[in-house]
């Protein structure tokens, strides 16, 4: 005989049903929005051999044996990034993935889930304003296409396009352009009344000032999608051609919750050998696994023509949308109900 907690998933989609079909109304609308534009849908391996070497993301273990017993040590990825791009340069050009990710050591419910659905798309020959009128239009889609369900406060967002220096200006009335060096954010951070150590990263201090005085404060700003990281974030993306100081990288955030992120794609392979390497180190200083570099994306790389792409979190879409402050409400069997 079944006891009630056996049944909790079953009782958990039978609670959130409104929201799950709506949910499943929304992935449909998504997938004819890039329909409609002519993209091709893409599928990507979950596993890999060589995971991306982000510092703060942990990789999910996934050892594979063949029929002899031989173990191969694998890993589900966390985007389908370094797949597209190998397919980019292969010669596709506007294509998007709609696919599950997973990522350790993540939260169990709120914002986060440690196996989400990401929709990911690129485009060949554009640049990352391009990318932002895609995902403004997206949302119109998806909106349109569900009319008087949407259950959220944020149904017709009116994105607002801040330039990161802008942003900063304007919420804390710091010129950014004077804290470009790690020496000078350090010394801003002490001003704040932080404590960072002397050999913190510039992404670490800057993040001390955004993520405590800055973040809280796009909660009541609607749409924003805020561009131009300084350089020392560049990541994946290419420098700004107007001002080389700031990266061509935006983020998405409605309401504040943090939901999309995307560049003008890094096509110098020597540039992006370096930034992986870096990257590779600062994992080892973090005490995390240390995973070799994908040789094969370095040639991707090499290879791409000019690009850009973005991230977006569905679930934090769908949740967004329908207006649930928690990511559980619209999974059919979120994480914190398996234990």
């Amino acid at each position: 005989m079944l006891h009630w907690s056996n049944m909790q998933h079953i009782i958990h989609i039978k609670n959130n049903k409104k929201h799950l079909d709506l949910r499943w109304r929304i992935i449909r609308a998504i997938r004819e929005f890039f329909w409609e534009k002519e993209f091709i849908e893409v599928e990507t391996p979950h596993i890999l051999v060589l995971p991306g070497q982000e510092p703060y993301l942990s990789p999910m273990r996934v050892p594979v044996s063949n029929e002899r017993g031989e173990v191969t040590e694998s890993y589900l990825h966390t985007s389908p990034e370094y797949t597209m791009k190998k397919m980019l340069a292969a010669g596709y050009e506007n294509i998007f993935s709609l696919s599950k990710c997973f990522r350790d050591y993540e939260s169990f419910g709120g914002n986060h889930n440690p196996e989400f659905t990401m929709v990911e798309w690129y485009r060949t020959g554009v640049d990352f304003y391009t990318i932002m009128q895609d995902l403004e239009d997206l949302f119109s889609y998806v909106t349109e296409c569900l009319g008087e369900d949407i259950l959220s406060p944020f149904e017709t967002p009116s994105f607002i396009r801040y330039h990161m220096r802008d942003l900063w200006k304007e919420t804390i009335g710091v010129d950014l352009n004077e804290y470009l060096s790690t020496e000078r954010m350090y010394t801003l951070c002490v001003e704040r009344g932080y404590s960072p150590a002397e050999n913190e990263r510039y992404e670490d201090l800057f993040y001390r000032i955004f993520l405590n005085e800055i973040e809280p404060k796009l909660e009541q700003m609607g749409g924003v999608i805020l561009h131009h990281y300084p350089a020392q974030m560049a990541a994946l993306s290419e420098l700004s051609k107007e001002d080389p100081r700031y990266a061509e990288r935006f983020e998405v955030y409605i309401g504040g919750i943090e939901l999309a992120n995307a560049f003008s794609d890094l096509t110098d392979v020597d540039e992006q050998r370096k930034r992986l390497e870096e990257e590779r180190a600062l994992r080892k200083k973090l005490g995390k696994d240390v995973y070799d570099i994908d040789e094969e994306f370095l040639y991707a790389v090499k290879h791409l023509p000019t690009c850009s792409g973005i991230a977006l979190g569905v679930d934090r879409f769908v949740q967004i949308l329908l207006g649930c402050d928690n990511i559980d409400d619209v999974l059919p069997l979120p994480m914190s109900k398996m234990i």
